[in-house]
């Protein structure tokens, strides 16, 4: 009867709880990154801490404010599409570490009747 019950709650609560720990696993790379935040300010300023504009100023001043900001913006822009990439592996990574966890839990309760009968009939490994 025990072992009915570990099996049943194996595939059923157990792979639930499994299945929502996933989740929350994946879930939280992608909230880690913010694929959708770095979209958004892809072209933003990156740490622009004084770039003034020409308000008052002579058009020198104003070309050289203008050129802070775009370099600012560029620097931005590669910063973030490094940020992008690494987040995107990353989650891809972490996609296929929970499948194969998942896998997994299908199947570790066969493993044990698994090397029973492999003991049963005298295999032994290559490299032995």
């Amino acid at each position: 009867m025990f072992l009915v019950g570990l099996i049943s709650w194996w595939y059923t609560g157990g792979w639930r709880t499994q299945w929502s720990r996933a989740v929350d696993r994946f879930l939280g790379t992608v909230d880690f990154f913010s694929l959708g935040q770095l979209l958004e300010t892809f072209f933003d300023p990156f740490r622009q801490i004084s770039a003034g504009g020409a308000i008052g100023g002579s058009l020198g001043d104003a070309f050289r404010a203008f050129l802070d900001k775009l370099f600012s913006r560029i620097v931005g822009a590669v910063i973030r599409f490094g940020a992008i990439l690494i987040g995107m592996c990353a989650i891809v990574l972490q996609a296929l570490y929970q499948l194969v966890i998942l896998g997994a839990w299908l199947f570790v309760p066969v493993l044990p009747l698994a090397g029973f009968i492999m003991f049963a009939i005298g295999w032994i490994p290559s490299w032995m």
